[in-house]
């Protein structure tokens, strides 16, 4: 039935016949808005919309305050991206891919070296475009897209914490070595530039670094959207509603629906050099609510739900110290102590990621865009608990709807908890048709499982499996079955303390170039490869897995009992069980931890080609 599905799929994307061309408007990852984004800090633009992607109306908008104050290299560009939406009624594309994966691995002593090599090839169809069905009030963007590849895992080829540029990853169809995925996204926008709704299934992104953003990331897995914005000159404000997907709370596998994420956010202009927003989040499920789709604040709005769903806020400053620079630092809590705040201190239960950088866009220059960025994610930041009664239990195989993913791809930056990195990345456009990119970047991770005190580390293991993560990743989270918290998360912040790190060091190179524009069609080669060097692989395992122990165990008249053996307390009856004491058990698993850590070269090929028709 899948590869039926599939033909019949085919055969409508060739019969249909819609006025398409380019996909601005649906894909928030199209260049087009990094050169927006540009284009605003030379002062090109006077204000960009919130929420990436913009209306078409928005990004006419643009494009003709671009050709209206732009140098010649600005409105070549600004008049080819025009001519792309308003050209042909329809726009075909094909895509063919390669990537290859050069993999050594060795023990952190240098020893037990071992070397490997793996390929994956994929292809898709599309039509896709953007266009008007009523002239500047109504539009509609949409990539209707069919995609095979010859493996169903992507994930082994991506570098770390890089989330795939396809929205394909449910439910293939098998075609003979290849597995078939439906891959799309439309929206349609009606209003004007200064006020306009959107609504669709696609992606969307905020913050002013585009692909890493800490509310919103333009790279995390599709959505279901509603939302209205509002875009003057001084202010803007965009509300947004999404239907996202819940999976496991312990590793993020399988689907389930009924989970939602509200979002908005009000910025300011304070002078032409500085503004400054509020923003907010709220992740919830299993019902859906209209108060978080109004423009109130969702502090005061859960309220009316019981206080029970997961809340976010965030602060956002722009400034712009010389002509053509902008530095930004975005704040985004999770959760904060406020007793410790008060006393000035930070190390407590703060859940927060914080982002901030430099971005210079030269002018008249081969040199699109320069930045320089620093993001920091403290421990248990993202990750929430979820229960699975009234009496706050926690058990094997339970869907999450609180935790800030969707699909179990996390929503905003795709770095871990108790994480930071610095990366510094420069673009250029030598000429219409060539587009590079060069980069950098130093990562730190390390397992927030490490600072667990021991009689914290016996609860993880003595449980059943797949209840409870300690990998330290945003599915670990700070609460036990029963209701009861984590005493060393609740007490400390242990950001980045623990003795054994992860290090990842990235060097990234990336081309596209379209070789011929005839009446045919363009032809572009697509190229890129991205060098990996990993130190201590293996932090983000699992350090302290559930046994099932505690099944062994039950409690009758304040008695513990293994068989017909009794003890006074449930501990005496754990270290009966693992024949050791707490203290050694957990020793041992956390030194069977570190001896599977390992040192990683790796290099992934990417070479491809798109034919757009």
């Amino acid at each position: 039935m899948k590869v039926f599905r599939l033909l019949i799929l085919l055969v409508m994307l060739f019969l249909l016949a819609i006025p398409v061309s380019a996909q601005i408007s649906v894909d928030p990852n199209d260049d087009f808005y990094e050169y927006a984004q540009t284009w605003e800090i030379r002062g090109l633009v006077k204000t960009l919309p919130p929420v990436r992607p913009y209306s078409l109306n928005s990004i006419k908008n643009i494009l003709q305050q671009v050709i209206k104050r732009g140098n010649r290299k600005d409105v070549e560009l600004a008049v080819a991206y025009w001519n792309e939406i308003s050209g042909k009624p329809m726009r075909v594309e094909f895509e063919a891919y390669g990537k290859g994966k050069l993999n050594m691995t060795s023990k952190t002593d240098g020893t037990d070296v071992d070397q490997d090599m793996s390929k994956l090839l994929w292809g898709r169809f599309a039509l896709a475009g953007d266009g008007y069905i009523f002239p500047d009030l109504l539009s509609i963007g949409y990539d209707l897209g069919v995609l095979a590849r010859s493996k169903e895992n992507e994930l082994p080829f991506l570098p770390y914490y890089t989330n795939s540029a396809y929205d394909a990853i449910q439910d293939p169809a098998t075609l003979g070595p290849l597995y078939g995925y439906i891959d799309m996204n439309a929206a349609a926008s009606v209003g004007t530039s200064e006020f306009f709704a959107q609504a669709g299934v696609n992606r969307t992104g905020y913050g002013p670094f585009p692909k890493r953003g800490l509310a919103l990331n333009e790279t995390a897995y599709h959505s279901g959207n509603l939302s209205y914005n509002i875009v003057k000159d001084k202010f803007t404000f965009t509300q947004q509603y999404s239907a996202i997907g819940a999976t496991r709370s312990y590793d993020g596998t399988g689907l389930e629906p009924e989970k939602f994420l509200a979002f908005h956010a009000l910025e300011y202009r304070f002078t032409p050099k500085f503004s400054a927003s509020y923003y907010e989040s709220i992740v919830y499920g299993k019902r859906f609510d209209l108060s978080y789709f109004l423009p109130v604040p969702f502090m005061a709005a859960q309220g009316l739900g019981g206080n029970s769903d997961n809340t976010q806020l965030g602060l956002l400053f722009k400034y712009k110290p010389f002509p053509n620079l902008l530095w930004a630092t975005d704040l985004f809590v999770d959760d904060f102590d406020v007793n410790a705040l008060v006393k000035g201190s930070l190390d407590s239960k703060n859940r927060f990621a914080l982002q901030t950088g430099l971005i210079y866009a030269p002018e008249n220059s081969y040199c699109r865009k320069v930045s320089l960025v620093y993001t920091a994610v403290a421990p248990y930041t993202y990750s929430h608990w979820e229960y699975a009664n009234s009496r706050d239990e926690i058990v094997p195989d339970l869907y999450n709807y609180q935790n800030y993913t969707n699909n179990g791809i996390p929503i905003g930056t795709a770095y871990a908890p108790n994480s930071d990195s610095i990366e510094f990345s420069l673009d250029f456009k030598p000429t219409q048709n060539l587009r590079i990119g060069v980069g950098s970047s130093l990562m730190r991770h390390a397992n927030i499982a490490e600072s667990l005190d021991t009689d914290e580390a016996m609860e993880y293991l003595s449980s059943e499996s797949g209840t409870y993560a300690t990998n330290g990743s945003l599915f670990e989270h700070s609460m036990f079955s029963g209701g009861d918290h984590v005493e060393s998360a609740w007490n400390a912040l242990n950001f980045l303390n623990q003795e054994n790190k992860m290090y990842v060091v990235q060097a990234r190179f990336d081309m596209d170039w379209t070789i011929a524009k005839t009446a045919f069609g363009s032809f572009t080669l697509n190229l890129g490869n991205v060098f990996q060097y990993t130190h201590n692989k293996g932090v983000d395992s699992q350090l302290y897995p559930g046994t099932g122990i505690d099944s062994k165990i039950y409690s009758v008249n304040g008695k513990f009992w293994v068989g017909n053996k009794s003890f006074d307390s449930r501990k005496e009856a754990r270290e009966t069980l693992f024949k050791d004491s707490y203290k050694d058990v957990v020793k041992d698993y956390h030194d069977k931890w570190v001896r599977n850590f390992r040192d990683e070269l790796s290099d992934y090929v990417f070479i491809g080609f798109t034919y757009k028709f």
